[in-house]
């Protein structure tokens, strides 16, 4: 990350003024305006001070997005995490884990990076790419019917009539020109994936397979028991022919596939940019949705840990897409989806919502409130027929509630989570789903 190269760090809601020397070139400006996630929203904000000078702000992501200026150079802008680093290690932990011995074993795992988001990011990649390489082993690569002509004695295959008395006349003993068909593993894809095993291979990176669980005779393995064969040029790779190939049955070589590009690539993303195709290196999280896929799962553990101790049918999960129409005639639409839904015996007794924002007071407007957040969970409450609802956010450094009484009997909660010492959390959690256990059963 050197050799010179120009690197702006910024965190993820926070503005950055550009260099002078950046904020003057236009085609660095336009790219950056141009990055977009897989659906099509643009990750980062561009705005132009009243003193003419611009300042970049990111929306939901953090990341390192390697880009170049106008003459070609190379600038590495890396987005923060707010909340810290150590956080966004806890929160992938959990969401990728299955059960707690693996998440100890993931956070070791992922704690090696230390306190960058490059080598968090990467570790994270290439060990996924293990899994999925793991799939490919176990499940099968892509194999591709390839046809060859063959002479016998005996016919294995489809006959070439039209040379059948050809093969008559030149064979002193009668022989037959037939078409075979056989599958093989040497193609445009396996290529691509066992391309990207030798790099890790022959590049020395032993240190890296080291942190992410792997030998690097493993991959040596998996390269013999391929049969394979290194190319003396690494080849581009049209990508709709590569997928033309892939079989629609094995998902994990899509992912497979996706893994590989970031990893030959070391990082890599593509955006639309002044209408074509530019290669735009990149590899960010969705700090969104990695927040949402945290607290239900901390909640979900935590209903488990609830239904064992008071023996109650009580269960977390996420709305269905279309399980409830706040519009209902004259056709069904605007549906309501909260990210968590709290059911006891099945009933929905609380429904909230999780956003990644640092908020002072949600009841206000303006940057330091979230009050459309509070009228969202307000209907959600009223969509779904229940008096409770809750509104998590992230908090720099411990758990706590607040509790507000709105119009109509509702209650709404306030719920701040701090990614550090689950079990603490796990019991906070818990106390907060008896206590709406409690409320409910008082209620009836």
């Amino acid at each position: 990350m050197d050799n010179g190269i120009k690197r702006i760090v910024m965190r993820e809601w926070e503005e950055k003024i550009l260099p002078p020397e950046l904020t003057s070139d236009s085609k660095l400006l336009q790219t950056i305006v141009n990055i977009s996630d897989r659906n099509g929203q643009r990750i980062f904000d561009i705005l132009v001070k009243s003193d003419g000078r611009v300042a970049i702000r990111a929306k939901e992501y953090v990341g390192a997005f390697m880009l170049k200026n106008n003459k070609g150079k190379d600038v590495t802008l890396i987005v923060e995490p707010k909340i810290g680093i150590r956080n966004v290690i806890r929160m992938l932990a959990l969401s990728e884990a299955k059960n707690l011995r693996e998440l100890k074993e993931i956070e070791t795992l992922l704690s090696t990076a230390g306190e960058s988001i490059i080598d968090l990011l990467i570790i994270g990649v290439v060990r996924k790419f293990f899994e999925k390489l793991g799939d490919a082993i176990v499940y099968g690569f892509v194999e591709l019917p390839k046809t060859v002509v063959e002479e016998d004695v005996i016919i294995r295959g489809r006959l070439k009539s039209e040379d059948v008395p050809k093969c008559l006349l030149m064979n002193p003993v009668p022989k037959a020109r037939y078409l075979l068909q056989t599958y093989s593993t040497d193609n445009i894809v396996n290529r691509y994936i066992l391309d990207t095993c030798y790099t890790l291979y022959a590049s020395g990176v032993y240190e890296m397979l080291r942190l992410v669980g792997e030998q690097h005779y493993a991959v040596a393995r998996v390269l013999f028991d391929t049969d394979y064969r290194p190319c003396l040029h690494m080849e581009k790779i049209d990508a709709t022919e590569l997928l033309s190939y892939i079989p629609m049955d094995r998902p994990y070589i899509h992912e497979l596939l996706r893994l590989v590009s970031v990893i030959r690539k070391y990082l890599e993303k593509e955006v639309i940019h002044l209408g074509e195709l530019v290669s735009i290196q990149a590899i960010y999280i969705n700090m969104n949705d990695l927040f949402e896929k945290f607290v239900r799962k901390m909640m979900i553990i935590a209903a488990k840990r609830v239904r064992r101790r008071r023996q109650m049918n009580i269960t977390v999960r996420k709305a269905g897409r279309e399980e409830e129409f706040l519009v209902i005639s004259p056709k069904q639409k605007v549906y309501l989806d909260p990210d968590i839904i709290i059911l006891l015996n099945d009933e929905p007794i609380a429904v909230g919502d999780v956003k990644y924002k640092l908020v002072r007071d949600p009841l206000k407007s303006g940057s330091e409130g979230d009050r459309s957040s509070v009228y969202q969970v307000y209907t959600y409450m009223h969509g779904w027929g229940v008096n409770i609802g809750f509104l998590v956010y992230p908090a720099s450094n411990t758990l706590s509630y607040e509790r507000y009484v709105l119009r109509g009997n509702k209650v709404l909660y306030v719920v701040r989570i701090y990614a550090e010492n689950y079990e603490q959390k796990l019991q906070n959690l818990i106390d907060f789903i008896e206590y709406l256990i409690d409320i409910n059963h008082y209620k009836k």
